[in-house]
């Protein structure tokens, strides 16, 4: 037996020679052969070849120890570049892909084609890339029923690239190909267009259609699918995916003839399960009566309000026996100097001694008695004693936990004035002078945000900045609508210059300076491949504040 333990295999299978090479001409042959550098999952491989351009060829399968071959059962046509395209779900024996696409390219004549295209595709909401994001590429004259000519596969960087094409006009879309039959289905399938409707590929030449940035709408409204009664104001509640709310949102609990019995108000979502809430009414739901909620204020995070899709549910006679305890507060990424603390207990706060038990110590000093606490519901809420906490004292908060019978300590970071940051942005490449340019920073944890709209050319600061990291997202709102549109395919309309930078660093009491550049089409002269990110190519300098 082996050796055990060590670190697993993660690495994909990679492909360490082929026959014939990449580049031959006059090929005549009927196969291609793949050698890999360890077993691969044979299904895996038979369902990510493909032929490019998409010539309607059956292929037949073999395999030999680490060799796959690839066997056409009609000839390929005279005179003819063709690519077999491995794609990136090749898999090995333990399930680890292969990250990037393979491509073999022969000839059937004397020259082999040379134009090339290349662009990224990368998320609207991140700006990250993802690998396995399907371009579809056509040849004039286009006819989206039917199947594409050239599909090219991301890598994990969103890198796309369409190599060896002949001389001609092309279109390129990208398509959410959900059903991966190369064709786009309009009625299912998401696409959106590139900033060009169409371009010339010539010879030797590599032409750059810039970042795509996909946006798959999500229009399913998020659904409570169950309420559950643990005690007669106790409710637990399931629903199809996670939900967001603020101090206004509420549960309209209704009797069986539509009428508002009372209001039930969210507590906080389940640790273990982000899709169970804990709500809890103010008056008790009898057990002789049958009820429905309705949800008011409750949105998923692409905006769409909680729906209701589970029967009524019959009252309870169990009082609420649930322990008060704490369960969590707002200061992880610390707070501002007027930002209140907040800690959110199980239930409605009806124990004195939460408020009587706590102590608050601001640099030396210890109050028993803080003057700017209140209850809202199941809050505990801490607030200066003036309009801001005092710049350079040290704060403790020791909480009450009724449950342990003990107090929590919370040592929270204020960010003081002095050290804030900010970011100046300035743009290059706008498609106006006059638009308006909608900008968005939020920090890792999203649990900051800031939303501006500016014209005109000159940068704009956003200040008063945490020292973070943060992604920066900037579009042009060429319609003046308010929001970004993503373009359309038929009939075409260019999407609005949209860009996301992704980790762009705050240090104390200092403005980082970001110059972002909107994605731009363009044509490189050589055949090399090299990252066309020119919507994230930024240069960041640092002025003392």
């Amino acid at each position: 037996m082996g050796p055990s333990g060590g670190e697993p295999d993660r690495t994909g299978p990679v492909i360490i020679g082929t026959s014939p090479e990449n580049g031959t001409t006059n090929f005549d042959g009927d196969e291609i052969s793949f050698e890999f550098n360890e077993f691969i999952d044979r299904n895996s491989f038979r369902n990510n070849v493909s032929i490019e351009p998409d010539l309607a060829i059956e292929l037949d399968y073999s395999f030999r120890r680490k060799t796959a071959t690839v066997k056409f059962q009609d000839d390929l046509p005279e005179n003819t570049t063709v690519v077999v395209k491995v794609g990136v779900d090749v898999a090995d024996a333990r399930r680890n892909d292969m990250g990037e696409s393979f491509d073999l390219a022969v000839s059937t004549g004397d020259v082999l084609d040379s134009g090339e295209v290349t662009a990224k595709v990368l998320d609207a909401r991140t700006g990250s890339g993802e690998s396995g994001k399907r371009v579809f590429l056509y040849r004039e004259p286009v006819d989206f029923s039917e199947r594409a000519m050239y599909v090219a596969q991301s890598d994990t960087a969103g890198s796309i690239s369409f190599g060896y094409l002949s001389e001609g006009i092309y279109r390129a879309i990208w398509v959410d190909d959900l059903n991966r039959n190369r064709i786009w289905d309009p009625e299912r399938e998401p696409a959106q267009p590139f900033t060009e409707e169409e371009f010339r590929v010539v010879q030797d030449q590599t032409i750059d259609l810039g970042s795509l940035y996909y946006l798959v709408p999500d229009t399913t409204a998020p659904a409570i699918d169950g309420v559950g009664l643990l005690s007669e104001n106790r409710l637990r509640i399931r629903m199809s995916e996670n939900v967001t709310w603020d101090e206004e949102s509420y549960f309209s609990v209704t009797d069986t003839l539509g009428n508002e019995f009372t209001r039930a108000y969210p507590l906080y979502l389940s640790e273990s399960d982000p899709g169970v809430m804990f709500a809890q009414s103010v008056n008790a739901l009898t057990e002789d009566s049958v009820f429905t909620v309705q949800p008011n204020g409750f949105t998923d995070n692409a905006g769409n309000s909680l729906t209701v899709r589970t029967d009524p549910f019959i009252g309870s006679s169990e009082p609420d026996t649930t322990a008060l305890r704490t369960v969590s507060h707002n200061s992880g990424s610390g707070l501002f100097p007027d930002e209140s603390l907040e800690i959110t207990y199980t239930r409605f706060i009806d124990d004195e001694s939460v408020i009587d038990s706590l102590l608050v110590f601001e640099g030396d000093q210890m109050f028993d008695n803080w003057p700017a606490t209140e209850i809202d519901r199941h809050i505990l809420r801490i607030s200066p004693a003036e309009d801001v906490w005092e710049s350079g004292l040290r704060y403790e908060f020791r909480v009450w936990n009724p449950w342990d019978l003990a107090r929590e300590q919370i040592n929270p970071e204020f960010w003081q004035r002095n050290q804030l940051g900010g970011i100046e942005v300035s743009l290059e490449n706008v498609r106006s002078d006059e638009s308006r340019r909608y900008i968005q920073i939020n920090d890792a944890e999203n649990s900051i945000r800031v939303d501006s709209v500016f014209t005109g050319n000159g940068p704009i600061l956003i200040d008063n900045l945490p020292p973070l990291t943060y992604n920066i997202t900037v579009y042009e709102d060429l319609n003046d609508n308010g929001s970004w549109n993503s373009g359309s395919i038929t009939p075409f309309e260019a999407p609005e210059p949209y860009t996301v930078r992704r980790n762009v660093p705050v240090r104390e009491g200092f403005t980082s300076e970001v110059t972002v550049e909107f994605s731009v089409f363009g044509a490189r002269s050589d055949s090399t491949q090299t990252e066309p990110e020119i919507s994230s190519e930024s240069v960041i300098e640092e002025s003392e504040n």
